[in-house]
């Protein structure tokens, strides 16, 4: 494999349901991803753009092809391997952020280092958070942040375990114009500062134009580059 190829998806098949009741979710997808890269994957609602990127972060498993991500075949581990993998190697970043309402910002950001049995290197912390520019607001619960800032906490929650790869569904689809753009500007300079790979699903071709590269799926198929 190339040696600047971080992910690649080769054959991915998802199917739900069986005999004429059968949905293809995703249908015979390739998918190469280099080191460094932010990859835009555009396509309308049902497309199986969303289907892809669970599978992509092992959130779910294809029916059938193979995701090697780092040299590694993700789906010949064993589950409690496959959550180690999700805590460490992938950063998620949702549409509703998916916070928890009864911890703080700072709690919440280092939420997967928790999980993980690990400890926070202050430094790394602190520096996440002037990325982010949140210091001011680690005391907050999320009630009482925008969603913008909101936002803002769930990428340094994607960044604190130093993940190689950032997934992000949908990341400004909960936000207005202004607060949307600042997100993507934000991802687009972390994933530089902290030298990580983006793969973002959207609707939004505008948001999908500022990638080095967008995907279009279609019908569970990749359609064009």
């Amino acid at each position: 494999m190339d040696n600047d190829i971080i992910l690649s998806a080769e054959k991915l098949c998802k199917v739900y349901g069986k005999g004429d009741n059968a949905v293809h979710a995703l249908d015979n997808v390739d998918l190469k991803v280099k080191k460094g890269e932010f990859v835009s994957v555009i396509g309308r609602s049902g497309s199986g753009k969303s289907t892809l990127l669970h599978i992509l972060g092992a959130m779910d498993k294809p029916s059938s092809g193979k995701l090697t991500v780092a040299g590694e075949d993700v789906f010949s581990k064993r589950e409690n391997e496959l959550a180690v993998y999700r805590r460490r190697s992938i950063g998620f970043v949702f549409q509703f952020f998916n916070l928890i309402p009864v911890m703080s910002a700072k709690e919440n950001i280092l939420l997967s280092l928790y999980l993980d049995g690990r400890k926070a290197d202050e430094e790394f912390f602190n520096d996440i958070v002037d990325t982010i520019d949140m210091k001011n607001r680690l005391n907050h619960y999320p009630h009482q942040l925008s969603g913008g800032q909101q936002q803002r906490i769930a990428i340094a929650r994607a960044l604190i375990t130093r993940p190689s790869i950032i997934l992000a569904d949908e990341p400004t689809g909960n936000l207005d114009s202004n607060s949307g753009e600042e997100i993507l500007k934000l991802l687009k300079s972390s994933i530089k500062k902290y030298d990580q790979t983006l793969v973002l699903i959207t609707h939004d071709s505008n948001i999908a134009a500022q990638a080095d590269r967008i995907v279009t799926i279609k019908d569970g198929r990749i359609s064009e580059e």
